[in-house]
């Protein structure tokens, strides 16, 4: 499934349609909205299945008996279903962007849009334990529900609901979710729960300057708790006062709380073994260690006794350590948005870590990047060239002669590439550059700076002559 993100006239943008769930990057300018939109992308994850609603489940119901309820989210209803989140979310478009920006930020139109891939669709069954006793429900939803394992006790639950993914008219089931006690809505909130497998990832965003944030998020939490948050009155309500931000939007409130309350999971390493082990020799030549008190170190490679405070770290180090956080985790991030990925990166270090976020990308981890640097796309565009060309001619001989590994390929149809463009009126319109063939993708804003550099080398070149 492929989801798009959109907007029109928000904030430095004129108009924007992304693909967030796969590997997308973008480029452009300084101050043409890149950070605005990659905030969005990463405060949106969790706010659209709570639209959903008794109006979205009409749509797709496609079977209802006493007890049981079948919903299809198919080709014949995908543009409906979309179209009934939309409006919902028109409504709550404002409330949303202040509460991702904790400001009031202009925004004419926020949607979505969703392409179900050839020949697939979902479903979601929804029953209740008594159901389970009639033979016809019990063959139409009890084969996918007892391939849990983790539903010993099915007896005792009183609504329970299965998400499959039905492609190529073979049925994979994805997830389960079940409630213990009757409610008014249970079977709204398990259709939620379902369709949270589908439309939410688990998102980090990484901001630019990482350095400085690694270096001092510990001191903007010093005089702050979670339990001292100050609260006003609105509405005859008590609400949580924003002013605990201090300024920041929930997504970078949300980066330095995750260093805050970083605590590492051994198991990822097993999990992501070898892309770890590629980032340590190739990119930081070295390894990241917490302590039992949250803070973080360096050790070089081949001097491992060598423990380096992060604050005397190179600001390469700390500009990517959030990226092994991010894998190591106790919470599992199934996206990454990375601002100014490149950031105090030597130009051969940018190419190992084109590498490194192909291999990630590889390893089912969404990724969306922004970047300025030439270097970083001129490798990643390379790199998707010579995919193509290999996936095309069946010939994997050529890794080789160019000192590669099957994991630093790319999947073509994954990767997404965006300019910002600026317009005469000081608004960018976000603009999907469509590869070539044999070229790859085309970096207008990049091949007019390197011919701009080219130009006045001549021209200097002349002046030597004339001279």
């Amino acid at each position: 499934m492929r989801f798009w993100i959109g907007v029109e006239n928000f904030a430095k943008i004129e108009s924007a349609r992304v693909c967030i769930n796969n590997y997308t990057l973008f480029v452009g300018p300084n101050n043409s909205g890149k950070t605005f939109l990659m905030q969005l992308i990463q405060g949106l994850s969790d706010k659209i299945t709570g639209l959903l609603d008794e109006d979205v489940m009409d749509i797709v119901l496609a079977e209802k008996i006493e007890g049981y309820s079948k919903y299809l989210i198919n080709k014949d209803n995908i543009v409906q279903f979309t179209e009934c989140i939309n409006k919902k979310l028109h409504l709550k478009k404002e409330q949303i962007i202040e509460d991702i920006f904790k400001k009031t930020i202009p925004i004419e139109k926020l949607y979505i849009d969703v392409e179900l891939e050839n020949n697939s669709f979902y479903k979601i069954d929804i029953t209740d334990n008594k159901c389970l006793e009639n033979e016809k429900i019990r063959k139409l939803f009890g084969q996918q529900l007892f391939s849990y394992g983790s539903l010993k006790n099915i007896d005792k639950l009183i609504n329970i609901g299965v998400l499959s993914e039905v492609k190529e008219q073979k049925e994979n089931a994805l997830v389960a979710s079940t409630h213990l006690s009757p409610a008014k809505d249970t079977k709204k909130f398990i259709f939620r729960d379902m369709l949270r497998n589908i439309f939410e990832k688990s998102s980090l965003f990484l901001p630019a300057s990482r350095t400085g944030l690694m270096l001092l998020y510990r001191d903007f939490f010093a005089n702050k708790t979670d339990d001292a948050i100050s609260y006003r009155v609105a509405e005859n309500r008590l609400v949580q006062d924003n002013g605990q931000y201090n300024g920041l939007t929930q997504p970078v409130y949300d980066f330095l709380r995750f260093l805050q309350t970083y605590s590492e999971d051994e198991k990822k390493y097993e999990t992501y073994k070898n892309e770890l082990s590629f980032f340590e020799d190739k990119i930081i030549e070295g390894h990241i260690n917490t302590n039992k008190y949250g803070n973080f170190s360096y050790n070089p490679k081949n001097d491992y006794n060598n423990i380096i405070p992060m604050y005397l770290a190179s600001a390469m180090v700390n500009e990517v350590t959030p990226l092994v956080l991010a894998l190591t985790s106790e919470t599992r991030y199934e996206r990454l948005i990375i601002d100014e990925v490149e950031a105090s990166l030597h130009p051969e270090k940018q190419l190992e870590l084109v590498r490194f976020l192909n291999r990630l990308n590889n390893a089912s981890i969404n990724i969306i990047l922004s970047t300025h640097s030439d270097t970083f796309v001129s490798k990643l565009n390379n790199l998707y060239v010579l995919s193509k060309y290999i996936k095309e001619n069946s010939n994997n001989e050529i890794e080789k002669y160019f000192h590669l590994e099957k994991e630093d390929l790319i999947k073509s149809e994954n990767l997404f590439v965006y300019e910002f463009i600026f317009q005469p009126n000081g608004k960018s319109i976000v603009k999907e550059i469509i590869p070539d063939s044999r070229t790859g993708f085309q970096f207008d804003l990049f091949t007019k700076s390197a011919m701009e550099l080219y130009n006045e080398a001549l021209r200097l070149g002349e002046i030597n002559v004339n001279v």
